[in-house]
């Protein structure tokens, strides 16, 4: 089964996740249903299936216990994502712990003038909207919604669960928090008067995890510095701005641009800090680690026989043999530094001088559909990743004219290929082309994209 948190996969027998720590579900030993972890009697049949009742609690008459059968259903993940990755209230204490992590704070800009104008209950409505795209943003990214203040939110990336690009993660959430918001105010102009826009802080460093308040109130959050310092640069923020602390920008400049602001004193805080004011994706992304991040090069030491191998694959494939390569090894060994030496070396030998690399990566955050095959046709023809519709749909068209192909047979295949870029309307090619049409045209168009 998979972690109820963080989907990693858990198995079984296992009561905690490895991963993240997240207490799993029980299954009932006596009709299979899966139960809560804080449960102590399954809401189906009554049979106890929680830990020992505390001194002086009674235990109901349960049905005698039997194995799970085969036919049990599935542990199902919890439906709130958010509920699932909180941790348990009575284990809130025990878990106060050091670590680093990316705060988000995000507000609504003019929310005060916007209130004196619109009734209360119209108001109350337009903040649940405006959260709900919130959430939906920070939650696609893996971050998690610490709480909501008035109108703004504090979402935490690396609390309860940790990832190995979180600031990366909140940044590509706050954009997603920015164009969800600009969404929202095309839909809510005919009553809000203006525009609604978000001005956003991030920041990254060390922060103390763990309960926060008394009794009933009491919950998992975080506290520092770092949160301190995330509030005062979303204050600073002109709407629709985005900006970062220092060590986020260092560890997301190798994906993003930026534009510093230089050292600024922050309201309220002693010295200054280095701001940066994040401009957007960048085209073409940077490694994120490694020797060329610090201009710095040193020549590959060893290695030489996994180079031989996956250069004896490329000759086999070039000699009409499909090959598939698998690189597998621990964090930081070197499996990076080991495909750029192997294209490195096959770019200086004249019998690969007629080979074109392509190259595609996959995002730990998802892929749009055909994500892949779009990386390749975007190296392949030369298409930015910002590119319009109209700029793509010009540089395939001369792709294709160099291939040979007919005008008209081209025309016919371009929605095929926008499609597949994430570009123009998908549903074009299903309106225009028939069925038998369009599986030759995927077959060609497949063809093409192996003769790139």
């Amino acid at each position: 089964m998979n972690c109820s948190c963080c989907g990693s996969e858990v198995q079984s027998g296992f009561a905690f996740c490895p991963k993240c720590g997240t207490k799993q579900p029980n299954a009932c030993p006596s009709c299979g249903y899966a139960c809560a972890p804080d449960f102590a009697y399954c809401p189906k049949c009554g049979a106890l299936v929680g830990e020992a009742l505390k001194d002086g609690g009674e235990a109901r008459p349960s049905r005698p216990t039997a194995p799970i059968r085969a036919s049990s259903p599935l542990l199902a993940p919890p439906a709130d994502p958010q509920q699932a990755c909180r941790p348990r209230s009575d284990r809130i204490d025990s878990e106060a712990n050091r670590r680093t992590i990316t705060v988000l704070f995000a507000d609504l800009s003019g929310f005060t003038a916007m209130s004196e104008r619109l009734d209360p209950e119209v108001m109350q409505t337009l903040q649940n909207q405006l959260f709900e795209e919130l959430t939906a943003a920070v939650q696609s990214f893996g971050g998690f919604v610490d709480k909501f203040i008035g109108d703004a939110l504090l979402a935490l990336f690396g609390a309860p669960a940790a990832h190995e690009d979180d600031p990366e993660r909140a940044v590509r959430a706050a954009l997603d928090m920015i164009s969800r918001t600009a969404r929202l105010s095309e839909r809510a102009k005919a009553y809000a008067g203006s525009p609604l826009l978000l001005h956003v802080g991030i920041n990254t460093g060390h922060v103390v995890a763990g309960g926060l308040g008394v009794g009933v109130a009491k919950s998992f959050s975080v506290t520092g510095d770092t949160v301190n310092t995330a509030q005062r640069l979303q204050s600073m923020a002109a709407p629709g701005e985005v900006l970062v602390g220092p060590l986020t920008h260092r560890l997301t400049r190798h994906a993003f641009s930026y534009d510093s602001l230089g050292e600024v004193s922050l309201k309220g805080k002693m010295g200054s800090v280095l701001v940066h004011r994040l401009k957007g994706p960048l085209d073409t992304p940077r490694a994120a680690r490694g020797l060329d991040t610090l201009g710095l090069d040193a020549p590959l030491v060893g290695r030489d026989a996994e180079l031989a191998r996956v250069i004896g694959s490329l000759d086999r494939a070039r000699g009409g043999a499909a090959q598939l390569v698998r690189l597998i090894g621990e964090a930081g060994i070197g499996k990076t530094r080991l495909v750029d030496e192997f294209l490195a070396r096959i770019r200086d030998e004249d019998r690969f001088a007629d080979l074109a690399v392509r190259r595609a990566v996959c995002s730990p955050l998802g892929e749009q559909s055909y994500g892949a095959l779009a990386a390749v046709l975007r190296s392949a023809y030369g298409i930015a990743q910002k590119a319009s519709a109209a700029e793509a749909e010009a540089k395939v068209a001369e792709a294709l004219s160099e291939l040979g192909l007919a005008t008209d047979e081209a025309a016919r295949l371009m929605p095929l290929y926008l499609h597949v870029l994430g570009l123009g309307d998908p549903n074009a090619l299903l309106r225009h082309v028939e069925p038998e049409q369009l599986r030759r045209h995927s077959s060609n168009a497949v063809w093409h994209c192996r003769r790139c």
